[in-house]
């Protein structure tokens, strides 16, 4: 880009080139001359900023917008450009603004500029004559407000006070929002308007360059940044909703832009619980990524293995052994071992919020899912182990079957045996109950005085014995608790059988004919799961369809 500032005035050569820029409709020249990251620049393109910083300092100090309000007004003439005169004129006013307030101003202060700046070039976006002008600088200038606000978030000692402040929400009521919910709601407006397109353009047809459905998924990314970082799940929801019905197909798009898209799409399903569907957004996003992008790879890699293992897939020592898997592996393959061991102890060791396992889980969001969703498949594994070594196998031709009672035994000795590591000093934490010094001895003062604690009197006949000790709960799990958990795995599918209650176990009929009691009551969990998935129904993901409805 040739400097611009040859003549006297730095500022009126700005104009001169926005204007001529406008007046020919050359997008990318606007682009190149408003730019907001000047430490990125090269230092002979960095110097005309420099000096239009100074001039406006000199000429337009602060308190005296008014007369660069008139100037830059008088550049842009309404009588030429029409109503797009002014909208476009707010935004070249508020740029000059920024850059000469560039120098003094804080953090906060910087990035209220950057997301008033961005929200006025939205605003130009709009028009139906020279809106799509505006298409590169929005776009520009979300990824610009989506990375300001994250660094915000991410260091709260960089905001003066904070970081709330009055705005609108997704539904137009007002309240305290943070910086990062602001900006998402800024980088939203974008992406309606480029959704909306031009007119009597088919939803269907391949966005062109000077489309402003061409941003949709841009925007859309920057929006979803913001609103997975502030957990605004709802917002993000009416993203997906209005890409499910007006949006182009993803295909029609480049493989960034696809990727990062399926990335969020698979984040909010997982987020939502919604685990097949993460698993499938997920997996085609990481197939589709480029395999020296590893840093973007190992990102989808967390959240596809957490979402593979939910649904009864294990990664295999092939994936683990990517680049991008290094430090995935010590922490998931543990995790698969424990729940094919069928170890409850372990399994709620391994992800206890005290632990480092637990607080890496924590950290990428995945703990409590896997902590709720797994726990059945170690009941599983463990009701597994136990048909293994102590089940009825059903010789002459008699019904194989589990008594409930073995798995009962074997879940509180994983239990039992993960609370004895626990021991302290001689005392186990989780057994004992915290008593105060003062009420040592209790027990034996009560048997001695016959005092009753719970009416405040003495009573004769209670004098030598012993206190009543019947409010003391079973030791977990009792078998009704055993007996739930099989039902609730029949129910599922992830075991194929029936339960007795009145001599309580799990019986496993038909076996004979469908390879052994083991093949045949306990079916490969991502089989049952994955038979409820119907892949034509992932919502959010706008997929090329043929002129019948299949897709490609």
């Amino acid at each position: 880009m040739a400097p611009f500032g040859a003549n006297a005035s730095v500022l009126d050569s700005f104009l001169t080139e926005i204007v001529d820029s406008v007046r020919h409709k050359t997008a990318q020249r606007i682009t190149d001359l408003i730019q907001l990251d000047f430490d990125a620049l090269s230092p002979d393109r960095r110097k005309p900023y420099s000096d239009l910083n100074q001039e406006l300092n000199q000429k337009y100090p602060l308190g005296s917008d008014g007369a660069l309000v008139a100037r830059c007004k008088q550049s842009l003439p309404q009588e030429e450009f029409g109503v797009f005169s002014n909208s476009f004129s707010e935004c070249v006013i508020q740029y000059f603004r920024y850059l000469r307030d560039f120098s003094t101003a804080d953090n906060q202060t910087k990035a209220t500029k950057i997301r008033q700046l961005t929200s006025q070039c939205v605003i130009a976006l709009g028009d139906s004559t020279y809106g799509i002008i505006m298409l590169p600088i929005v776009l520009s200038f979300s990824r610009v407000l989506a990375a300001v606000a994250t660094n915000l978030d991410r260091n709260p000692s960089l905001i003066r006070d904070s970081s709330l402040i009055q705005a609108q929400d997704a539904e137009g009521g007002s309240g305290k929002v943070s910086f990062v919910e602001d900006a998402a709601n800024v980088l939203r407006e974008a992406f309606i308007k480029c959704l909306s397109g031009s007119a009597g353009v088919q939803r269907t047809s391949r966005p062109t360059p000077d489309d402003r459905r061409i941003g949709i998924y841009l925007t859309a990314n920057s929006a979803l940044k913001l609103f997975m970082r502030s957990r605004k799940l709802r917002n993000a929801q009416q993203i997906f909703n209005s890409i499910d019905a007006q949006s182009p197909p993803l295909s029609f798009y480049p493989a960034a832009q696809r990727v990062t898209y399926l990335y969020y799409l698979g984040r909010y399903h997982f987020a939502n619980n919604h685990f097949l569907r993460a698993q499938q957004m997920l997996q085609t996003a990481y197939d589709q990524c480029h395999r020296q992008a590893v840093k973007h790879r190992r990102l989808i890699l967390i959240y596809l293995v957490a979402a593979n293992i939910i649904v009864g897939r294990f990664p295999s020592p092939v994936l683990l052994s990517r680049p991008e898997a290094a430090d995935i592996g010590v922490r998931f393959a543990p995790l698969c071992k424990i729940i094919r061991s069928g170890d409850l102890g372990s399994f709620r060791k391994y992800l206890d919020l005290t632990s480092d396992s637990g607080q890496w889980f924590l950290k990428r969001s995945v703990l409590f899912q896997l902590r709720n969703r797994c726990e059945i498949l170690v009941w599983r594994s463990l009701i597994r182990k136990c048909f293994l070594f102590v089940g009825y196998k059903g010789e002459e031709k008699k019904v194989p079957f589990l008594k409930l009672n073995y798995v009962q035994y074997g879940a509180r000795w994983a239990l039992d045996r993960q609370d004895a590591t626990k021991v302290v000093n001689g005392h186990s934490p989780a057994t004992e109950k915290y008593l105060d010094p003062e009420f040592a001895g209790m027990d034996e003062a009560i048997m001695e005085t016959g005092f009753d604690p719970e009416t405040g009197q003495y009573h004769d006949e209670y004098i030598g014995q012993d206190p009543p000790d019947d409010d003391d709960p079973e030791e977990s799990p009792t078998l009704v608790e055993v007996e739930s958990v099989v039902l609730s795995l029949i129910q599922q599918g992830l075991l194929k059988g029936f339960a007795l209650h009145a001599i309580p176990r799990f019986a496993i009929p038909g076996s004979s004919h469908k390879g052994g009691p083991l093949n045949r009551g306990f079916p490969q969990v991502w089989g049952v799961i994955s038979s409820r998935g119907n892949r034509l129904s992932v919502p959010g993901w706008v997929e090329e369809k043929n002129l019948d409805g299949r897709i490609h």
